[in-house]
């Protein structure tokens, strides 16, 4: 079991033996930086926790094993929001590039993350907004099947088209998941969900909610209820950036896993073995990724050190920021100013390295980093007033 998870051995480890002995809790917190295998942890969790030999190892044939492996397990649920058409169009480039049967498994897995958002469980009272999008979930659904691992026939043909045709409309269709937050009434509809009968052939039921540390306040109240009295066929799995972004009341609910960075190593192993990408640009799996966003990554690292710059010297302040405000503006304001502050904390980690910033500063850095993400990310804030308001207040706390 855990097979599929590079790295993170102590956490994989401790998942193991909890549900070798029965002691997992129904409740769990997956939380840390971003591409540290929250999710994929999370779906081999799922897939373990159902598998219906026992034993949970990856090519197990059972039926439960086969359906999660490909994200069609019937007692799932998958609610939040994700970065859905950068890891569709990433996974696409793999495939179209390997043609290999792993890849198609990496592909069909990052579109089902998105189109299982959309099940009718959770959209219920909402049945007109989700007929607009069941066509272009089944034609989806219907070229993604052609790809399927047990297709004797192997990769369709037409690859690069087919592909290019589901990145198109995935891409269409995230627009109707919520960007920040996860809807109340979906927590609601989840939550009656986990209460209804038990699940199809009284198999285990997973419920696995991404960026929970986004939420709303009242979507968080809700969740709050979710979690008092989960049934005991249920698992509930909640993924977050941040700890301290979720309530406390929530988090008491919670047993907490932390997955840290990925150490050097182990972010190249990941990019060769699952992506086959051995290029020097990527020293991270955020940097990977970012060269699938419009933003030019070199162009993003040289705006982070020169934003730093003006703060350390004084300089460059008029000109540095309204570079910046030329990116924030958009529907793409929130993809850029996450990607912007994550480059910010790699270069302030890179002065401390250097003995240029003490490590006292280094904290008091990144805490004003987070809260100007929470006043703009959760609290709606302007994202040029935000950029702004944490420039001037690095500037006071040199």
């Amino acid at each position: 079991m855990f097979e599929n998870i590079i790295g993170q051995s102590s956490i994989i480890q401790s998942l193991r033996v909890q549900i070798e002995e029965g002691c997992l809790p129904s409740a769990l917190l997956f939380y840390g930086p971003s591409f540290s295998a929250k999710l994929s942890s999370a779906l081999e969790a799922a897939r373990v926790l159902t598998c219906e030999e026992g034993r949970g190892e990856w090519d197990c044939a059972c039926a439960a094993c086969r359906t999660q492996r490909v994200l069609t397990y019937p007692n799932l649920l998958m609610l939040g929001p994700r970065y859905f058409d950068i890891e569709i169009a990433a996974c696409a480039d793999v495939l179209r590039r390997t043609g290999k049967t792993a890849a198609r498994y990496l592909f069909i897995r990052a579109v089902r993350k998105l189109t299982r958002r959309f099940d009718p469980v959770i959209w219920e009272g909402e049945e007109t907004r989700l007929r607009r999008a069941a066509p272009t979930i089944a034609e989806i659904e219907e070229r993604l099947d052609l790809f399927s691992p047990e297709r004797e026939s192997g990769n369709p043909a037409g690859l690069e088209d087919q592909l290019a045709k589901i990145v198109t409309l995935s891409r269409k269709l995230s627009t109707n998941i919520s960007a920040e937050n996860i809807p109340i009434s979906h927590i609601r509809r989840a939550a009656y969900w986990m209460h209804m009968s038990p699940g199809t052939g009284g198999a285990r039921k997973i419920v696995i909610l991404e960026n929970v540390d986004r939420m709303h306040d009242p979507s968080s109240n809700s969740l709050l209820k979710m979690l008092e009295e989960p049934p005991a066929d249920v698992t509930l799995i909640l993924l977050a950036t941040r700890r301290e972004g979720i309530l406390p009341t929530v988090q008491s609910r919670l047993r907490p896993y932390y997955f840290a960075r990925r150490p050097a190593a182990e972010t190249a192993e990941v990019l060769q073995r699952i992506f086959h990408e051995d290029d020097p640009r990527f020293n991270s799996l955020n940097d990977y990724f970012l060269s699938w966003r419009e933003t030019n990554l070199d162009q993003l690292k040289s705006l982070a050190r020169r934003f730093v710059e003006a703060v350390l010297e004084e300089e460059d302040e008029e000109n540095i920021l309204a570079e910046l405000n030329d990116h924030l503006t958009g529907k793409q304001a929130r993809d850029f100013l996450d990607s912007f502050f994550h480059e910010l904390s790699g270069v302030f980690h890179t002065l401390l390295r250097r003995g240029l910033i003490r490590p006292q500063r280094l904290a008091e850095w990144n805490r004003a980093l987070r809260s100007h993400f929470d006043g703009f990310s959760r609290f709606n804030q302007n994202p040029q007033l935000a950029l702004e308001s944490l420039y001037y207040h690095l500037r006071t706390r040199q």
